[in-house]
């Protein structure tokens, strides 16, 4: 028991455990203080980048917004000149208004030719514009049919043949178009 008392290796090594403990913390803090300031210095770069990206965006807004400000000024500037386009051409069709009825006398050659005036341009105009009737052509070309035109071409053999597989048939000759169609077949004959 005496070795046991007196000896002093066991205490020893207890307080060389408990200095390597108390040095391990201190290493540990000191690298734990190492990476926060890294971490510190590095949040600090991004906040300045991130400072310098704002002050860009700024930038950039504030080019945007006199962007919009020029646009906003051409767009008033193209309306005004489109107004003022619209008083003239109203301008012009009231004057031609009032020259067709003032200036000129009921018995007048001018006035009995047929040349539109004002509104009647602008009615005129639309007028030719517009799409035209196809019942039109179709009762011409069906006032100068005559019968038993193209008959050699129906009853000849590249029409029956063509009329028995029911493709398309498409033939070019001279002066004349017609259109032939039946429920599964559609021919084509195209004369210039």
């Amino acid at each position: 028991m005496k070795k046991l008392v007196g000896n002093t290796e066991m205490e020893d090594s207890l307080r060389k455990l408990d200095k390597l403990t108390q040095e391990e913390a201190r290493m540990a803090a000191a690298e734990n203080m190492r990476i926060t300031r890294s971490v510190e210095e590095g949040v600090q770069v991004v906040r300045c980048e991130v400072e310098d990206v704002g002050k860009r965006v700024q930038g950039v807004d504030d080019k945007v917004e006199d962007v919009g400000k020029m646009v906003q000024d051409v767009d008033e500037r193209v309306q005004d000149r489109i107004q003022d386009v619209g008083d003239n051409v109203q301008d012009v069709n009231h004057k031609l208004d009032t020259v067709s009825r003032s200036s000129l006398p009921h018995y007048s050659p001018i006035r009995c030719l047929k040349y539109p005036i004002g509104n009647q341009l602008r009615d005129s105009l639309l007028r030719w514009l517009s799409p035209s009737d196809p019942s039109v052509n179709h009762n011409i070309a069906s006032k100068v049919h005559h019968n038993g035109t193209s008959q050699w071409f129906f009853q000849g053999s590249i029409y029956k043949q063509w009329n028995s597989v029911g493709s398309l048939l498409w033939i070019h000759g001279k002066r004349a178009f017609l259109f032939y169609f039946t429920s599964s077949q559609f021919l084509i004959i195209s004369f210039s």
